[in-house]
């Protein structure tokens, strides 16, 4: 799998940032805070899957590229 296209706030170079990345194979990658056990507690989510927390911005800057 190979990335082709990320999304990240502005400034971020060094890839600690929230951000959206894009594969060849047609899947979206999410780059984001891992949330905390009691915030977690709350959802259910498959062993196999997880959730992440990203900015608003960074996903309002995601939007913001597609509606042009």
């Amino acid at each position: 799998m190979n990335i082709t296209h990320i999304i990240s706030p502005p400034g971020c170079a060094n890839g600690a940032c929230p951000s959206f990345l894009f594969t060849d194979a047609g899947h979206v990658l999410i780059q984001g805070a891992k949330l905390a056990p009691p915030d977690r507690a709350g959802l259910e989510v498959p062993g196999h899957e997880d959730v992440v927390s990203i900015p608003r911005e960074v996903f309002d800057a995601l939007l913001q590229q597609y509606r042009r």
